[in-house]
C-alpha cells in the first residue's frame, strides 16, 4: 500500500489527479493530515493494516520533511515524487523527475518484501532547548541561509533556486553575522561570529546550492560548513561558487565532519529541510541508516 503525503499547495489540481491515475493500479491513499500528529495517526492506523505500507512524500524537501516526522516507525519506507520546488532530497536519491520516481514505485513488485526496493540512509536530529526533537533528511542550519529560507518560504513564485536567490537578493541588505560556539563530537568548541552554520546529511538545498558538496547519507557524520563573518561583496563574489561547492576553498569557509553539532548562542532560527525548526540552542545528531528511503537504484549510493 502506498500513503500520500501530499503538499497542500496540490489538492485540487490536475498534476496530483495525473499523478493518482499513474499510481492506481497500487491503490494510493491521499493522506488528509495536514500536521504530524494527525499524519502518524494515520499512517500508524495504515501500517497495522498492511505491513509493507509506502509513505510517499508527494512535494518538495519541506514535504519530506514532514512526512519523516511524521512516521510512527522508521522501519516504515519512505518515498518521493518530487513535486515541490528545490527537491534537493529527491535529486540526491536519483528521483529528481517525478516519471522517474514513479516507475520506479510502478516497476516494483507490490506488495513483496520492500527492503529489496529500499536502502538505509543515516538521518539528522535537532534537540531544542525546550526537549523537542525534529528529524531532518538534508541539511539543517542557523544564520543567514536561515534567513533567506525564512523569506524564500514567503514567496509563492518564482520556484526552485530562482526563488533562493530572489531571497537572498532581498536578505543581502540584513547581511549580518551571529555570536555563536560551536562544538563538534564534544570536542574543542568554535566561538566567533559566523554568517552560516550548515550541517549537511546531504550536499543541497535551495535547489542546488551545494553548501555541504561531499556530505554523504551514507557514512554515519555530518559535513558542517562554517562561514566566518564576510561582506555583502565578498558573498555576491562567492555565492556562484556554491554551485559546484567551489566556496569551500575560500579562507573564511571551514569545514568539519562530526556525528553530533552543539551550537550555543542567543536565540537564533534553525531551519532543516527548508523548513522552520525553532529556536537555537540545538544539538544536531547523526543517526547512521535510520531512515529506509526508495532509491533510483538500491543497490547502489550516490
Amino acid at each position: 500500500m502506498l500513503a500520500l503525503v501530499v503538499k497542500p499547495s496540490l489538492n485540487g489540481k490536475p498534476k496530483l489527479a495525473k499523478l493518482l491515475e499513474r499510481l492506481a493500479e497500487l491503490q494510493p491513499v491521499v493522506l488528509g493530515g495536514s500536521n504530524v500528529e494527525d499524519l502518524r495517526s494515520e499512517i500508524q492506523a495504515l501500517s497495522l493494516q498492511d505491513p509493507n505500507l509506502t509513505v510517499v512524500a508527494c512535494g518538495g524537501d519541506g514535504t519530506i520533511h514532514l512526512a519523516l516526522n511524521a512516521l510512527p516507525d522508521l522501519s516504515i519506507p519512505l518515498a518521493v515524487v518530487p513535486m515541490g520546488t528545490g527537491n534537493d532530497f529527491a535529486r540526491y536519491v536519483k528521483l529528481g523527475k517525478p516519471e522517474k520516481a514513479i516507475s520506479t514505485l510502478l516497476d516494483s513488485s507490490f506488495p513483496s518484501d520492500t527492503s529489496v526496493k529500499t536502502v538505509s540512509m543515516d538521518m539528522g536530529s535537532i534537540e531544542l532547548s525546550d526537549g523537542s526533537i525534529h528529524r531532518f533528511a538534508g541539511i539543517a542550519s542557523c544564520g543567514f541561509d536561515a534567513q533567506v529560507n525564512e523569506r524564500a518560504n514567503t514567496y509563492r513564485g518564482p520556484a526552485g533556486t530562482l526563488k533562493y536567490l530572489a531571497a537572498l537578493a532581498v536578505e543581502l541588505v540584513n547581511l549580518n553575522s551571529r555570536k555563536l560556539e560551536v562544538t563538534c563530537d564534544g570536542g574543542d568548541s568554535l566561538a566567533d561570529e559566523f554568517t552560516l552554520v550548515a550541517i549537511g546529511n546531504t550536499s543541497s538545498y535551495g535547489g542546488g546550492l551545494r553548501m555541504c558538496p561531499t556530505a554523504n547519507a551514507y557514512d554515519q557524520e555530518f559535513e558542517v560548513t562554517f562561514v566566518e563573518k564576510i561582506s555583502r561583496r565578498l558573498l555576491v563574489r562567492v555565492l556562484p561558487k556554491v554551485f559546484w561547492g567551489g566556496h569551500t576553498k575560500h579562507r573564511q569557509v571551514i569545514q568539519k565532519v562530526a556525528q553530533k553539532v552543539e551550537i550555543k548562542g542567543d536565540e537564533f532560527p534553525i531551519y532543516a529541510d527548508g523548513e522552520k525548526i525553532g529556536m537555537g540552542p540545538a544539538v544536531i545528531t547523526i543517526h547512521p541508516g535510520a531512515m529506509r528511503v526508495w532509491q533510483a537504484q538500491p543497490t547502489e549510493t550516490p
